[in-house]
């Protein structure tokens, strides 16, 4: 799976859970706080997005990525 792939499907999951956010405004580079997610919206985003991908990672292991697309790059790695 690419980083394109898994980038539309985590912009699907945020779109779920914020459904006032426009599509248009999803980079890799805006952070899901910025985009108006909440500590709660975010663990569902990215717990949504690896039940997708079929995979389990520790969420703390995300606390230290800053954008969407560090996020990404991170799934991307342990899909590999």
């Amino acid at each position: 799976m690419s980083k394109e792939q898994i980038f539309e499907i985590m912009k699907s999951k945020m779109l779920e859970i914020l459904p006032d956010l426009a599509a248009e405004n999803i980079s890799r580079e805006e952070s899901m706080k910025d985009l108006g997610a909440n500590s709660i919206d975010r663990f569902d985003i990215i717990s949504d997005t690896m039940d997708e991908l079929n995979i389990k990672i520790p969420l703390l292991k995300f606390g230290s990525l800053k954008n969407i697309g560090e996020v990404v790059d991170f799934l991307y790695e342990n899909t590999q």
